[in-house]
């Protein structure tokens, strides 16, 4: 298997400028524990994840070093501690060198990078642009439909999966989309969340449309985010 085969199409993205106040609402809104960030065009500079916003002064939980510790401490490992415990933006906070694999990449390459790299989720990219993410919440749902007495999905309905979420992301709104499909027995279940009613229903129909004649139950959830500044 691939990790197109389990991901969750589509992502929650922020901009490197936007606000550390947004990363965490939109992290509690959208229940996801990690955001990839963008640049203007769209691009993957980063990740921001719950790590990444432990050590924060608001909290009291910077860290807090003995003095005699400094002398081991470079000043310029100190001022990260400070900008990352202080800074208010994403680009402050936030782990540059993002990690991501491909549509293409087999599940045991991504399980490596996720045990060696300590990450819970991956952005997943198609001709550079992110279409998904695979997390670790995925394997678990995959796993568990090998593991119960539900049958495994058969091949027609692994191609009609993959077919509903290319059909998703091929969409300019599906970046504003997290969508989880499960298609068994040629039934189609879609879960997940959106940020406005008209890109749930658009969802849908690219369900509808890709599934054909297969029945499709939605179970998206509309999570309103208007970000306070980028």
């Amino acid at each position: 298997m691939k990790a197109g085969d389990i991901m969750t199409a589509g992502a929650a993205t922020i901009g490197a400028e936007a606000s550390v106040a947004d990363a965490a609402r939109m992290m509690v809104q959208h229940r996801v524990s990690g955001l990839p960030v963008v640049d203007a065009d769209g691009g993957l500079v980063g990740m921001v994840s719950e790590r990444d916003l432990l050590r924060r002064a608001e909290l009291g939980t910077e860290k807090h070093r003995p003095r005699w510790f400094d002398l081991w401490v470079t000043p310029g490992d100190a001022a990260d501690d400070y900008v990352h415990a202080h800074g208010r933006t994403v680009r402050d906070v936030m782990s540059p060198q993002a990690v991501s694999v491909s549509a293409e990449t087999p599940l045991e390459e991504v399980v490596t990078i996720m045990e060696k790299r300590g990450f819970k989720r991956l952005p997943v990219l198609r001709d550079g642009r992110i279409v998904g993410i695979v997390s670790r919440a995925n394997f678990l749902v995959a796993l568990t439909h090998r593991l119960t007495d539900e049958p495994a999905p058969a091949a027609d309905d692994i191609a009609v999966r993959r077919t509903i979420l290319d059909e998703i992301e091929d969409q300019i709104w599906s970046g504003s989309a997290m969508v989880d499909v499960e298609v068994t027995a040629g039934k189609v279940v879609l879960r997940g969340t959106v940020t406005d009613d008209r890109v749930r229903r658009a969802v849908v129909v690219a369900a509808q449309t890709a599934a054909g004649a297969r029945p499709v139950t939605e179970n998206l959830t509309v999570v309103a985010f208007a970000p306070t500044g980028v």
